[in-house]
C-alpha cells in the first residue's frame, strides 16, 4: 500500500531521519558541491551536472559532456524523552547513505540534455521495543505510533537546458518517480509501492557581468496506491489479518530562487530560497476491504504547513583553481506543537556547511562537503483514537559528509 495509507493508520513515516534530512520527509542531499554552500546559489550556478536538479536551465551553461556521481553519509543522534514515566526503549542508531548520479550532454552550441537519478524523499527509522510513555506494566504508548519505517523513492529526471540569449537560459524536465514503503507499529503493518510522473521548469538570467538570478519550479507528485494493510492482534483481536487497501498521497511541489553575485574576481556571494508545499499533506484516508468494526477509511490528520529554507553561502576560488565553500541555512518545520506527528516529528533546523573542490586533472574534479544540522527540540502531545497518549520531546542533531566525482569528456 502506499505511504499515505501507511501513515493514515498511524504507522511511523520518518521520525528522526526526516528532521535531519530536510523538511517533512524530503531528502536534501542531491549535490555535494551545493551542500558546501548550504544550497545557496545552487539553482543559478553551472558548476557541474548536479545543478540540474535545482534548475534545469543550468544545463545550458555546460558546454562539455559530464558525468557526476555523489554520495552522502549521514550520522543522526536521536533521543525521545517522555514527559512522564517512560518505557526502556528508545531509538536505534540510524546512519543512512544517500547517493545520486547525473549526466549532461551538449546537443549543439545552445542546447544541453541532462539526466538525473536521485532519491528526493525517504526515511529509515527503527525504535526499540517499549518506547514512549509507560501506560501500564509492560505497555508503552510509543509502540502504537511507530516501530519501524523504511520508505524510499527513486526519481529519474531527463531534462533540457536551452540558451535563448547571451543573458537568458531556460530549462524543462520530466520526472518518473517510484516509492516503496514498509511501515510498522504495534497495531498495523503497511507495505506497498507506486509510481508517478511530474515535471520541472526553470530559467537563469544574467543581469550584468556580476549578477545572476535563477528561478525553478518542480511539480508535486500524485500517487494512488493499491496494497496491503496487516492489522495485528493487539489492535484488531479476532479480526487480525492482511487486507487489501487503497490510499492517495501528494508529495510536495517546490519553488526555488537563487542568486550569485561576484564580490571580487575570485569570490562569489550566493543566496537561495526554497519553498515546499507541504500543506497538501493534510488528511490521509485509507480505504480497505477489512470487516467492521475496523475503521474504514482509516484517517489521520496531519495539517502540515508549507516550509521555507533560506540559505547564504560564499564561494572562493584559489589561484590553483581549488574552490572553497561555506554556507549557513535556516529551514522551517512543517509542524508545531499542536500538530506534531509521531509519523514524522519535524522541527526547525539550522545548517552550517563547509566544502571544497579540487581538480586533479583537466577532465576530472572532486568535491567534498560537511554539514552539521542543529535541530530544535520537538515537543509532541498526541492521542489518536483509542491509542494511549504520547507526550514528550524529540531531541536530535545530524552530521553529514559527502563526496562527489565529476568527469568531463
Amino acid at each position: 500500500m502506499k505511504i499515505k495509507g501507511a501513515i493514515l493508520v498511524g504507522s511511523a513515516l520518518s521520525l528522526a531521519v526526516s528532521s535531519a534530512m530536510g523538511s517533512g520527509f524530503s531528502v536534501s542531499y542531491q549535490s555535494v558541491s551545493a551542500l558546501g554552500t548550504a544550497y545557496a546559489g545552487s539553482g543559478v550556478l553551472s558548476e557541474d551536472a548536479s545543478n540540474q536538479w535545482y534548475n534545469p536551465a543550468t544545463l545550458a551553461g555546460l558546454k562539455k559532456a559530464q558525468v557526476t556521481v555523489t554520495g552522502h553519509q549521514v550520522w543522526i543522534d536521536t533521543d525521545f524523552k517522555a514527559d512522564s514515566a517512560s518505557g526502556p526503549g528508545n531509538f536505534k542508531d540510524v546512519e543512512p547513505f544517500v547517493g545520486s548520479a547525473f549526466l549532461a550532454v551538449p546537443i549543439n552550441d545552445t542546447m544541453t540534455f541532462g539526466l538525473g537519478l536521485t532519491a528526493p524523499f525517504g526515511t529509515k527509522i527503527e525504535y526499540q521495543n517499549g518506547w514512549g510513555n509507560a501506560v501500564a506494566p509492560g505497555i508503552t504508548s510509543g509502540d502504537f505510533y511507530a516501530q519501524e519505517s523504511d520508505v524510499k523513492t527513486v526519481n529519474i529526471n531527463p531534462s533540457l537546458g536551452i540558451q535563448v540569449t547571451d543573458k537568458l537560459n531556460v530549462g524543462v524536465g520530466v520526472s518518473y518517480q517510484r516509492i516503496d514503503a514498509d511501515l510498522q507499529n504495534a497495531a498495523t503493518r503497511l507495505e506497498g509501492d507506486d509510481d508517478a510522473v511530474g515535471w520541472n521548469v526553470g530559467l537563469t538570467y544574467q543581469a550584468d557581468d556580476n549578477n545572476r538570478f535563477g528561478i525553478a519550479y518542480r511539480s508535486k507528485m500524485e500517487y494512488t496506491v493499491d496494497g496491503d494493510i496487516t492489522f495485528h492482534p493487539a489492535a484488531a483481536g479476532p479480526l487480525a489479518g492482511k487486507y487489501s487497501g487503497k490510499a492517495d498521497i501528494d508529495l510536495p511541489a517546490s519553488l526555488q530562487l537563487s542568486y550569485a553575485g561576484n564580490m571580487t574576481e575570485r569570490t562569489q556571494l550566493l543566496l537561495g530560497v526554497e519553498w515546499m508545499e507541504w500543506s497538501d499533506l493534510s488528511t490521509l484516508d485509507v480505504k480497505h476491504n477489512g470487516p467492521a468494526p475496523l475503521p474504514n477509511p482509516a484517517v489521520e490528520n496531519f495539517d502540515w504547513e508549507n516550509t521555507v529554507r533560506y540559505s547564504l553561502g560564499l564561494r572562493h576560488t584559489l589561484t590553483n583553481d581549488t574552490v572553497l565553500r561555506f554556507g549557513v541555512a535556516k529551514e522551517d518545520s512543517t509542524q508545531g506543537t499542536s500538530n506534531r506527528s509521531a509519523a514524522s516529528p519535524d522541527s526547525d533546523r539550522v545548517w552550517v556547511t563547509l566544502g571544497a573542490g579540487f581538480k586533479p586533472t583537466d577532465n576530472m574534479s572532486i568535491d567534498v562537503g560537511y554539514a552539521h544540522i542543529f535541530v530544535s527540540d520537538a515537543d509532541i502531545t498526541r492521542q489518536d483514537g483509542t491509542k494511549p497518549p504520547l507526550s514528550g520531546t524529540y531531541e536530535l542533531d545530524a552530521n553529514v559528509v559527502g563526496a562527489q566525482l565529476n568527469y568531463t569528456f
